[in-house]
């Protein structure tokens, strides 16, 4: 999972902390996480489950609601979508398609042979 360094900065992570505090920071990354266990933005479940999935111990739509008025998550039917987290993470998601195909396609020209390089501490 790919985290931008501004993320505890952010706005959307300042909305998210007043209206859920920490605990909603780290359910939004246990979601990610899923995000990227599944390879999908998608969590098709409702908002009992999703806290659940979240570690989230309060009310569920206390966590959902705080989730979509910061910006990071909107509710699409059945599903919680983590709103932008496979565009954030499209170098994931180009790996998983390479992967589908047998990994990236070999190159005609030769690799150079890597030179070891001591570093001193």
């Amino acid at each position: 999972m790919i985290l931008s360094p501004d993320f505890p900065d952010h706005y959307k992570t300042k909305i998210l902390l007043r209206l859920a505090g920490h605990a909603g920071v780290f359910s939004l990354l246990k979601l990610w996480s899923q995000c990227q266990f599944r390879k999908c933005e998608r969590i098709e479940k409702p908002a009992a489950i999703v806290a659940a999935i979240a570690d989230w111990e309060g009310d569920p739509m206390q966590l959902e609601n705080a989730l979509i008025e910061s910006g990071y998550a909107r509710r699409e039917g059945d599903a919680l979508v983590l709103h932008q987290w496979q565009d954030q993470n499209k170098k994931l998601f180009a790996n998983y398609r390479h992967g589908k195909k047998g990994g990236r396609p070999k190159s005609d020209t030769p690799k150079l042979q890597k030179q070891h390089i001591k570093t001193c501490l």
